[in-house]
């Protein structure tokens, strides 16, 4: 049993807050009544979790990736920085892009000031051949994950959700380890060798993904991250992207399925409704108007104000005021999380400044549903 179903406490909690006179749900909680489509208090606010937490610290990365302690204290000091707002994943096994690429084989390289990094090793099509589904257990960095979703389950203060990590998508790794021009090429002169790479990716993230599960008894998500399908047609993306991403979520019904994808996908948006993702966090790229009136009753959407630009370098009133604008589009009627479209880049006045605009403007009832028939 996990330590944490809020999907089955949240219900009886909201009886007894509505009886006590007050409504106010956690940052947490407030993203799960979105996933359902429910209008919580407020707009929630949750920032993608990732490596640039421990440069946002001035922490040495490779000590804070290699090191489960560390790595406890620094997401828990970035909990507290922030208290209203959520993260996702919350408290978890980071270690960036790689466990999934070394675990297949691919020399990682570690770094005191950015996130590690996984070198490329299928040159050819009888290397791929030669690849078999790793161990979790044994194989690459898989087992430091796991040694550290242990130690942060047993060691984390019970207030703070332990979620497993994201996990890497079949053609991400892919890339990963046979390089992205590479790939690209496969789709049209090697298809037959790309889909037996895509086989083993896929079947690599499905038994990660047993593993970390076996160790915390259940967790409420899958969270897969896959920028690479954005890059594709929509063809390509059924043929070499979908396909697999539907086995990983169907393996692990009951599930939230959750998806994150940094390049535009505007041209993906219903395939990536009819895979059944239930939480979308998308590019700056995307129109948010169309996002929402395409797939907003289907997909709660998480995001989309730009990561780099204005919330690297703007004055919170312009964050604010960009976030007033996405609030007023994509959260009448629910199923809105406000974010940016990626990885939190920017300093902590901006962070600030995003949670700052949903409490101004973020109440429900916010105004008409958009009309998505």
């Amino acid at each position: 049993m996990p330590r944490h179903d809020l999907r089955q406490v949240l219900p009886e909690r909201k009886k007894t807050i509505m009886m006590e006179g007050s409504i106010e749900l956690t940052p947490r909680e407030r993203v799960m009544e979105a996933i359902e489509h429910r209008e919580p208090d407020l707009v929630p606010v949750a920032f993608l979790r990732s490596t640039y937490d421990a440069t946002r610290l001035k922490l040495d990365v490779q000590k804070y990736l290699l090191d489960p302690k560390t790595k406890l204290n620094a997401q828990i000091e970035l909990h507290k920085r922030f208290p209203d707002c959520a993260f996702i994943p919350s408290i978890y096994p980071d270690f960036g892009m790689v466990a999934e690429p070394s675990a297949l084989g691919a020399e990682v390289r570690l770094y005191s000031d950015q996130p590690p990094k996984a070198l490329s090793f299928v040159r050819s099509l009888e290397d791929i051949d030669a690849l078999e589904v790793p161990d979790p257990y044994r194989d690459g960095l898989m087992p430091k994950v796991l040694e550290a979703y242990k130690y942060m389950i047993e060691n984390s203060p019970k207030e703070y959700y332990v979620d497993p990590p994201f996990i890497m998508g079949p053609l991400c790794v892919a890339s990963e380890i046979r390089g992205l021009s590479e790939v690209f090429s496969d789709m049209f002169k090697n298809p037959a060798s790309l889909h037996r790479l895509l086989k083993v990716c896929t079947k690599t993230a499905i038994e990660y993904i047993r593993a970390l599960e076996e160790i915390s008894g259940g967790s409420d998500f899958v969270f897969l991250a896959d920028d690479i399908a954005g890059l594709v047609s929509p063809r390509f993306a059924e043929e070499f992207f979908f396909n697999y991403m539907k086995k990983i979520y169907d393996s692990f019904s009951g599930k939230i399925r959750v998806y994150h994808n940094d390049a535009k996908t505007m041209h993906l948006l219903e395939q990536i409704a009819d895979v059944g993702v239930q939480l979308f966090n998308f590019s700056f790229q995307n129109d948010l108007k169309q996002t929402k009136e395409r797939i907003g009753r289907r997909v709660c959407l998480w995001g989309n104000v730009e990561p780099i630009g204005i919330f690297r370098s703007g004055k919170p009133e312009e964050i604010e005021e960009i976030c007033r604008q996405k609030i007023e589009i994509a959260a009448p009627g629910g199923g809105f999380v406000l974010s940016t479209g990626a990885a939190v880049y920017g300093p902590d006045q901006s962070v600030d400044a995003v949670i700052n605009a949903a409490k101004k403007y973020g109440r429900y009832p916010i105004g008409k549903l958009i009309d998505n028939e």
